[in-house]
């Protein structure tokens, strides 16, 4: 628990003109509701204010959750989970120092694309959150059947929730009896489901 590894970051450059986040201070640290686990997070303290981004991220990103009145933008990817706040991007779980610059790397060029283009998109200032996990398993077939490759369609329900499967995978929704419930899911879900 507590600090583990500091040192500096640099992030990507884009063209010709200043990116938003040019560099930062890393940190790794014990995830601390794990303490003791073998996997790292990782913080970057940012020497620029990214507020302005947000709402920019918000759009573009698949499954972001995002509180404009608490200024922080939650992603989950493959496995992966990063945060966005004004002066500060959290990432985890990585293995080692080496992902967890990765993925603090990634989350950084994602922040200076969606700068970059801020001209030619559209800022969502509106709040989001993720599926409701029982909303999600009322509208599967709840037969668990598991053709999808989960034990149970509620653990299927989780793994949409969290991006780690699609819809898809799951044979029984392809159905005609399940075409209204597909449709709700996948405007639940957005293309994230699909």
């Amino acid at each position: 628990m507590g600090d583990g590894d500091m040192g500096d970051g640099k992030g990507a450059r884009h063209g010709s003109s200043q990116p938003l986040i040019s560099d930062y201070r890393l940190e790794l640290f014990s995830p601390p509701c794990l303490p003791g686990a073998a996997t790292w997070s990782a913080r970057a303290s940012l020497y620029a204010d990214i507020e302005a981004v947000l709402p920019y991220l918000n759009a573009q990103l698949e499954g972001a959750e995002y509180e404009p009145d608490a200024k922080v933008l939650v992603w989950k990817d493959r496995g992966h989970k990063y945060a966005f706040r004004s002066r500060e991007i959290k990432a985890g779980p990585a293995q080692d120092r080496e992902e967890a610059q990765k993925l603090v790397d990634r989350a950084v060029a994602l922040a200076n694309k969606a700068w970059s283009e801020r001209e030619h998109s559209e800022p969502l200032y509106e709040k989001r959150t993720a599926a409701n996990l029982m909303q999600i398993y009322r509208l599967l077939p709840r037969t668990n059947c598991g053709e999808c490759g989960c034990g149970t369609c509620m653990a299927f329900a989780a793994g949409l929730r969290e991006g780690d499967t699609e819809l898809a995978c799951c044979p029984v929704l392809e159905q005609p009896a399940f075409e209204e419930n597909r449709g709700k899911l996948m405007e639940m879900l957005g293309s994230a489901g699909q």
